[in-house]
């Protein structure tokens, strides 16, 4: 995992897993600032290229931190984008970012919250330098 320590790469390794028990997402990733996959899983009828989907969501993630800095808002949390049948949240993490996607628009809250909370966890241990 990139420039982590085998107990870096283990601690995010654990928290991922614990998104995963808590959530019933079709696909999940941590990626770097630049659009680095560090680590995605996915079901396996979910048809993605991963490092595609690591980058397009690294770009929507610093244009919405563009976005947040022109308005003078104070810090980038979260950007959902959502359709009619599915949904993509991608979360600031410190000197990562969580991605997560899933067709069961129905969760939306339940996941919204659950990244929350492992956002957080993971910035306060990997802030951004």
């Amino acid at each position: 995992m990139s420039d982590l320590s085998p107990q870096e790469a283990q601690n995010l390794s654990a928290f991922l897993g614990n998104i995963t028990e808590h959530t019933d997402l079709e696909a999940l990733a941590l990626v770097t600032r630049e659009g680095l996959r560090l680590a995605f899983s996915c079901i396996p009828d979910y048809d993605i290229n991963p490092d595609l989907f690591s980058s397009m969501s690294a770009v929507v993630m610093q244009s919405g931190e563009d976005a947040i800095r022109t308005l003078d808002y104070k810090n980038l949390l979260e950007v959902i984008l959502r359709g009619d049948n599915a949904f993509i949240i991608l979360s600031n993490a410190g000197r990562f970012f969580l991605m997560g996607a899933s067709r069961a628009t129905k969760d939306l809250g339940k996941v919204v919250s659950v990244f929350r909370y492992y956002a957080q966890e993971i910035g306060k241990r990997y802030p951004r330098k």
